[in-house]
Formats: C-alpha cells, structure tokens, sequence
C-alpha cells in the first residue's frame, strides 16, 4: 500500500493510531517546543518547533509500528562553566503498539512498546517528547576548546607554572657553594 504523507504540518497531539497504521499514514511536520512542558522543564530554552517525521505501518512480521526521528536545538547550562550551550537534540524510535503489558511482552527487542489507549488513541506528542528527553546529555557543556571555564583553567595552570618557585633550588643552591 502507498503510504500517505502529512508534509510541513502540524503534528496532531493525539492519534487514532490503529486507523493510521492501517492507512500507512506518514507525518512530516512540525510540534511547538513549547507544548512539551516535561522538555521545557530541564531546559533552559529551545527553537520554536520540533521538526518530526513518523510513519505509522505494519512490519514484516504484521506487528503494528511507529517509526520515525525528531530534531531540536535546545539550550542547556553547561556543567563546566555555568554558562549557555546549545545542543541539538536528535531522536530516532521504532515501536511497537500494544494496548497492554502483556501484548508488550510478546514484542520483538528491536521494538519498544508503546501504549495505546483503550479507544485506540496515541498521544504522538508524549511519543516524540519522551524521544527527546532520552536524548538530553547527562552533562551538558561547551565543545573542551570553546568552554571558558576550560580557557580560565588553563591560563590559571600556565601562570602558576611561570611563577610557582622549585623547591629544590634551594637544594641546588647550597650544592653550589
């Protein structure tokens, strides 16, 4: 079956995700950073819009599945030197849709089970959400070159070097006399 496209549009919250796989439904689109309150929250700033792409099929194996990949440029602070670093957040999934932890069980490992509700709805935005919180660096910080906490180091460390006096000078000095 031909797969149907949703290009440069808003990503619907929520889904009906079964009629999707049927239909082969692919999404190409847009999410406000925004309106992923749990992602606003452990950053300090991000662009205006997650670009997301999903394809909602069946596999070789007839299992039903969401696959797809998201994108966002994300400020954080930078563990080393408290100050701004912007990240880009890159996300890849491919899950399977199950309605309960059993049907999740029976899933194949190279897929993640996603739970669908009762009257087959998919929140996609919590989908894409929980991909991007998953892709947050443990620790955030500018590349080693560029950090200024680095560079504040460094020219600490080569100063006391110059100035800092061997102690065995003054070894040296009473061997010579």
């Amino acid at each position: 079956m031909i797969p149907r496209i949703m290009a440069d549009a808003n990503i619907p919250c929520r889904v009906d995700a079964l009629k999707l796989v049927d239909i082969n439904q692919e999404f190409d689109g847009f999410i406000e950073s925004q309106k992923l309150p749990r992602l606003m929250a452990a950053v300090v700033g991000a662009e205006p819009k997650v670009w997301v792409r999903a394809s909602f099929a069946r596999d070789a194996e007839n299992y039903r599945t969401i696959e797809g990949e998201c994108r966002l440029t994300v400020t954080m602070t930078c563990q080393r030197c408290l100050g701004d670093v912007e990240i880009t957040l890159e996300g890849k999934f491919k899950a399977g849709l199950v309605f309960d932890d059993e049907q999740a069980k029976q899933l194949p490992r190279r897929l993640e089970p996603v739970e669908v509700s009762a009257d087959e709805h998919l929140r996609l935005w919590d989908v894409i959400e929980d991909e991007l919180l998953l892709s947050l660096p443990e620790f955030p910080s500018h590349d080693f070159g560029t950090c200024e906490a680095v560079k504040h180091n460094l020219k600490q460390e080569v100063e006391e070097t110059v100035e800092r006096e061997n102690p065995f000078d003054v070894l040296a000095q009473l061997k010579q006399k």
